[in-house]
């Protein structure tokens, strides 16, 4: 019975030990900084339908109306310009000396003609998310031999 209780009373003292090493143990703390950067950055591309495709017409085909698209992704609140860079004139597949005019616009009323000088840049501001960015072209007067006739438009984007 004897050694019972000395292992009774060891235990006892040794959990009293214990409970108080834990206690007076000292503590330590530090701070560290967490960091990120973003940057501004946009991206553009063709949208779904982004070329402008004027159909099929007569020869005297007046005010021929199309649409086409771009896309562009930018950072959340980055101000951008797209410049749109042609000569506004359809070529002729055989004789690039027979031309159509023609004109792009920002807008559905036509009346904010696009281009790539400061006055008639598209200025926007992205969202973070995919814009999806209309040109509305204008043909005045189609009225020149019949034939295939294209042109290549080059948009830049700036940020």
């Amino acid at each position: 019975m004897s050694q019972v209780k000395i292992f009774k009373y060891s235990f006892v003292i040794l959990a009293v030990v214990s409970v108080s090493a834990y206690t007076m143990s000292d503590r330590q703390s530090t701070q560290f900084q967490i960091k990120m950067q973003v940057i501004e950055i946009c991206e553009i591309g063709a949208g779904g339908s982004s070329d402008i495709d004027f159909g099929t017409v007569t020869r005297n085909a007046q005010n021929v109306q199309a649409t086409g698209s771009l896309n562009v992704h930018c950072t959340n609140g980055t101000p951008y310009n797209i410049a749109l860079n042609s000569d506004g004139r359809l070529k002729h597949a055989n004789d690039i000396s027979i031309q159509i005019p023609y004109q792009l616009y920002q807008d559905h009323a036509m009346s904010k003609e696009w281009g790539n000088i400061a006055d008639n840049r598209l200025s926007q501001q992205g969202t973070g998310e995919t814009q999806n960015i209309k040109i509305w072209g204008n043909v005045p007067n189609a009225n020149v031999p019949a034939g295939k006739y294209s042109d290549t438009v080059t948009a830049t984007i700036t940020y």
